[in-house]
């Protein structure tokens, strides 16, 4: 039996349940946050969503350079191949997950066209696995019996445990006849989502999953053991991903209350005091992004042009990775 046809089974340790009742105390402050960061929450998606194609490009391991994987996502350049035209409909994808995500319909036929979607031209079709006394039947059975049992435990099971157990089964199933993972993994993006786990609004799923993609891979492999005699041994996983998201709900207010903070004063003069307060006196814009992600490049440029004429700071080269001094005390 799969993960998800076990479910109800499971006897949550008290750990787990720690955890989520942990992560359930964010989940209340989800209206605070979209709130307080209401004016720029378009902006703020948009960059999420970027960030989310440019990393889960690199953990699929499209043949494209970072430089290029930038162009294309931020500055919607036009695709000269086809690992490009790939990343470009991920973006799409991953858009459509954080915008429209509830209206979703997840059944066997959608999860096929969104594969084929993705990997236009490639004809992906659902794989057969051998049934002993049966011979070869379509994987898309098992995948609709476990949408069909996800349907079912909507209000009867925590959602989140739910959606790990149906990554997993997902992940070991491998319904189509290639590019399984991705499909897999957008799947648990879209879950999480409609669980109401919307630190991923403010923080990169993916950019997280690549920074530590060793371990999260370990904890598949874990969860995965024994998966095929119906004996999964899915707690390790679990644990990982639910620690995961409190550390990124964690993350998010601090970024929401560092944004409320930026909103209530000058924005510019914000980015002076991050300025003065750097320990070296050589700095980048992205020193001042990772405190301020939610500032806009305009902002910063027009701060860093009063602080140049003013004689404070003075750049040490051109274009976005420029670099700049400070030499004096601002």
């Amino acid at each position: 039996m799969s993960c998800i046809e076990n479910i109800n089974r499971f006897i949550i340790p008290n750990d787990v349940i720690a955890l989520l009742t942990q992560i359930y105390k964010y989940i209340g402050k989800n209206d605070i946050y979209k709130k307080i960061s209401m004016p720029d929450m378009n902006r703020i998606i948009e960059q999420t969503i970027e960030k989310d194609s440019f990393y889960l490009g690199k953990i699929i391991k499209l043949d494209i350079t970072d430089p290029r994987l930038h162009l294309l996502i931020t500055k919607n350049a036009v695709a000269k191949n086809r690992e490009e035209n790939i990343l470009l409909n991920i973006k799409e994808m991953i858009s459509d997950i954080q915008l429209k995500g509830d209206n979703y319909l997840i059944q066997s036929n959608n999860q096929l066209n969104l594969i084929n979607y993705i990997y236009q031209n490639q004809y992906i079709k659902f794989d057969d696995e051998k049934k002993l006394g049966i011979g070869k039947v379509s994987k898309r059975n098992e995948l609709d019996k476990y949408n069909k049992i996800m349907e079912e435990q909507k209000n009867q099971v925590e959602p989140i445990f739910v959606a790990l157990n149906y990554f997993i089964d997902f992940y070991n199933l491998q319904p189509f006849t290639n590019n399984n993972k991705i499909i897999s993994y957008l799947m648990l993006y879209l879950l999480l989502l409609r669980s109401e786990v919307h630190c991923f609004k403010y923080i990169s799923f993916f950019e997280v999953i690549y920074n530590d993609l060793e371990t999260m891979e370990e904890g598949i492999l874990d969860a995965s053991f024994n998966w095929n005699e119906g004996i999964p041994q899915i707690f390790t996983f679990v644990r990982y991903m639910l620690n995961m998201i409190l550390q990124c709900y964690k993350n998010t207010d601090k970024i929401v209350k560092e944004y409320e903070i930026d909103s209530n004063i000058n924005k510019s003069d914000n980015i002076e005091n991050t300025i003065n307060s750097f320990q070296g006196n050589i700095f980048t814009k992205d020193d001042i992004r990772i405190v301020h992600p939610y500032v806009s490049e305009s902002t910063i440029n027009r701060a860093l042009k009063r602080l140049r004429d003013e004689k404070v700071i003075k750049p040490l080269g051109k274009g976005r990775s420029a670099k700049w001094m400070k030499i004096s005390s601002i």
